[in-house]
């Protein structure tokens, strides 16, 4: 906060009491009262994995908890999308996520911004109320530009993912680069966000897109060596110490769904916004702060354009599907030509794709037999998911009708036992069956 510093100690004191106030009022003090404990329950984007999240919010739900009387925090970590069935179940009273995912979400959900986040910033030991998007090399790759990224092999999070696609998806637009077109492969590979940093140190890709700050983040807990990576389209800005591709926009916000209770969400707004008191940050260990919340107007237009740019994808994807299943049918009968004549000793040796992939790490092991036991089908349908392609458009491009596709997507959950359709595409990703079908 940028105020002074007597305006804003009295504006921190006003808030203390009227949360103390507020918490003795509820709690019935001085009528011998108590206050029955209710639960609220914050969902977090596990953006790193859940350990990483329930270790980071922690401090935050504590300092809640003892903040709003009569009331518990508690934190429950969400992906991109696990939070949709979150909030229909009505498991979550508020929201932690990045902008872009709270801009999709509020259009169905109606949900309210209290408070945006200031995350911490090691590098420059100040707080930062805005964010960019980091698409990275190698120190050695030849790509020196956003164009060079044409016919290259591309990892993201997830189509969903502001920070992890969305950002440089317009950035790469503004360059004429169709991140859906132009590309060899597209690879969304799911959270955590260090996988792409590692697939890109591994050269298993050409380029990678991150949060910004991520990089500076993993060098300084000893994962990386900074100087091994380049970031590129880089932009500087007043302040702002971390390397990033594109312009900043809002940090995360502080959201509240509709059936949270308007006592609830003021003395919630009022505790986050007494996180700027330093007695208060330092007691709880609160590395992150929370200000009135900043404009989402630029993100949404962000999200929107994308949106329709999916939307026309998808309608425009029937007229070519029959090119593409010919395609792929030809590639596939090539492959299979090819391995036969390797087998009885005549030409070069061919790898099968998904044996060209590094070895899965132990954790996803245990789904390679899983993996095996899919049809022709449901690998293709996987592929296609992989690609970040919905049910109409694959249904479009295979010319199969959207319910046989929710069927195999039900078989492929059911096979895999992964869960979740996001945790499916994590493993896929990881197994090397999302490289069956290109986008260039």
């Amino acid at each position: 906060m940028h105020c002074p510093k007597p305006f804003t100690g009295a504006i921190i004191a006003l808030c203390a009491f009227l949360v103390i106030g507020e918490s003795l009022a509820q709690s019935g003090a001085g009528n011998g009262v108590a206050a029955r404990e209710q639960t609220a329950r914050i969902g977090v984007l596990a953006y790193r994995g859940t350990a990483a999240a329930m270790a980071d919010w922690r401090p935050l739900a504590d300092y809640l908890t003892d903040s709003v009387e009569g009331w518990k925090f508690e934190l429950v970590p969400v992906t991109l999308t696990s939070v949709e069935s979150e909030i229909e179940a009505d498991r979550i009273d508020f929201l932690i996520t990045n902008p872009g995912h709270y801009v999709a979400l509020a259009a169905r959900h109606e949900l309210s911004v209290l408070a945006t986040r200031e995350r911490w910033a090691e590098v420059s030991h100040s707080h930062l109320s805005r964010f960019g998007t980091a698409i990275i090399v190698t120190r050695d790759s030849p790509i020196a530009s956003l164009n060079d990224l044409k016919g290259k092999k591309l990892a993201a999070i997830s189509p969903d993912a502001f920070g992890g696609f969305q950002i440089a998806w317009s950035q790469m637009q503004k360059q004429g680069v169709d991140a859906f077109r132009d590309l060899a492969s597209l690879r969304f590979m799911g959270f955590p966000h260090d996988e792409v940093i590692a697939a890109v140190a591994r050269k298993e890709v050409d380029a990678g897109i991150v949060r910004g700050g991520l990089l500076e983040i993993l060098a300084g807990e000893g994962k990386i060596v900074l100087e091994d990576f380049r970031v590129l389209n880089g932009q500087t800005f007043d302040g702002f110490p971390y390397r990033v591709s594109s312009p900043l926009f809002a940090e995360w916000p502080f959201a509240a769904l509709p059936a949270v209770e308007k006592t609830l969400r003021e003395r919630v707004l009022i505790a986050l916004l007494a996180s700027q008191d330093p007695e208060i940050s330092t007691t709880y260990s609160l590395r992150d702060l929370w200000s009135a919340p900043l404009s989402y107007e630029s993100i949404r237009e962000l999200v929107g354009a994308y949106q329709a740019r999916l939307e026309a994808n998808a309608a425009g994807s029937g007229a070519r599907s029959p090119f593409l299943v010919l395609a792929a049918l030809a590639a596939f009968a090539v492959l299979a030509l090819a391995i036969a004549i390797s087998r009885r000793g005549g030409g070069v040796p061919v790898v099968p794709p998904a044996e060209a992939e590094p070895r899965a790490t132990t954790e996803f092991r245990q789904y390679e037999d899983r993996m095996k036991s899919l049809t022709l089908r449901e690998q293709e349908i996987l592929q296609l998911i992989c690609s970040g392609k919905q049910t109409r458009a694959i249904a479009a491009t295979l010319g199969i009708s959207p319910k046989t596709v929710e069927f195999h997507r039900t078989n492929l959950l059911h096979k895999t036992e992964a869960g979740t359709m996001a945790h499916l595409v994590q493993i896929a990703t990881r197994l090397g069956y999302d490289q069956g079908v290109s986008l260039g």
